[in-house]
């Protein structure tokens, strides 16, 4: 049958999938699904995952659908440019084992999945040069930048810069660096992102 995808190119789609859905545990991938060369892929609130043959479409897509689709296809794109980018390929090579099978299916987890902001802890910041900001965010595989926006209520910007890593690997602090007299109603933005280009957003207001 022409374009029938082989036995073994079936199973390693469904490790690759299986892989991207386990390192999936927000709230947000709860319930994500796929299809890939016919196979159904879904992971439960269980966090299980299961797998059968695609029903025979009824009808047209639902836009929904259609951006699931889209968005796991440019995961498959963003695996096989992973395998052949020198950089990419390095980082991503000191996160298989065994269970994930390769580069490819590291990269898809981490195209598949957003950073996690976990906390952000203004209590130390009260609009002083040198005041700190801590911020714990985490990834599937590594957070790559964190980012601080502080604005006025109105709007203005206060000032915004990058925040810097701790050796913990989860935590990065960012330091004022503009003074701010008032702080009632500013607004602070932070911004995490991973290799793969997700960005993950939590604002809080003072």
């Amino acid at each position: 049958v022409p374009n029938c995808p082989s036995a073994a190119a079936r199973r390693h789609l469904f490790l690759v999938l299986f892989y991207a859905m386990a390192k999936a545990t927000n709230a947000l991938t709860q319930g994500l699904s796929g299809k890939v060369s016919g196979l159904v892929f879904r992971r439960n609130p269980d966090g299980s995952i299961s797998a059968g043959n695609a029903p025979r479409s009824s009808g047209k897509a639902t836009p929904a659908v259609k951006a699931q689709r889209q968005r796991f296809q440019q995961a498959a794109f963003y695996g096989r440019a992973a395998q052949q980018d020198p950089a990419a390929r390095t980082a991503y090579e000191a996160a298989t084992d065994a269970a994930t099978t390769g580069i490819y299916t590291v990269a898809v987890a981490d195209y598949l999945n957003a950073p996690d902001i976990r906390d952000v802890d203004f209590s130390a910041y009260r609009g002083q040069l040198g005041d700190r900001i801590t911020i714990q965010a985490t990834d599937d595989f590594a957070v790559t930048a964190v980012r601080v926006r502080i604005e006025n209520p109105d709007g203005s910007l206060v000032e915004e810069g990058a925040a810097v890593a701790q050796p913990d690997g989860f935590t990065f602090l960012y330091t004022a660096t503009v003074a701010n007299a008032s702080l009632a109603g500013d607004k602070i933005t932070v911004t995490a992102e991973d290799r793969a280009g997700n960005e993950t957003t939590q604002p809080a207001t003072l």
